[in-house]
């Protein structure tokens, strides 16, 4: 058997927790209080990509959000569908934008 390879991209971990929380409607604040630190700087180093949660915060941030650990980190192997899903996600505000510009309805950037 082959040995398997795989690295943890911090910096897209970063943005798919931070897109975790906003969806759950979390705050910083929410998770800082969660975890128990005194101040938020380790969450906005999550969020940021400086540094991974550890994992134990990892364990409550999957309990909070309701998602197994290999949803919170980005793998090397997810990074294509993570880009598709965040281009699906820009495209979709810009036809929201032209619809309010324009007055149009039905009109759908595909």
């Amino acid at each position: 058997m082959k040995p398997i390879y795989l690295s943890i991209q911090q910096q897209e971990t970063g943005e798919n927790i931070r897109r975790l929380l906003k969806s759950n409607g979390y705050t910083v604040k929410d998770i800082q209080e969660v975890m128990g630190f005194e101040n938020p700087q380790a969450v906005y180093k999550w969020l940021s990509g400086k540094s991974l949660p550890s994992l134990e915060n990892l364990l409550i941030l999957s309990k909070l959000l309701n998602i197994s650990i290999e949803n919170i980190l980005v793998i090397d192997e997810d990074i294509n569908i993570l880009r598709s899903i965040n281009t699906q996600g820009m495209l979709n505000r810009i036809n929201d934008v032209l619809v309010l510009q324009n007055g149009i309805r039905n009109y759908r950037i595909r």
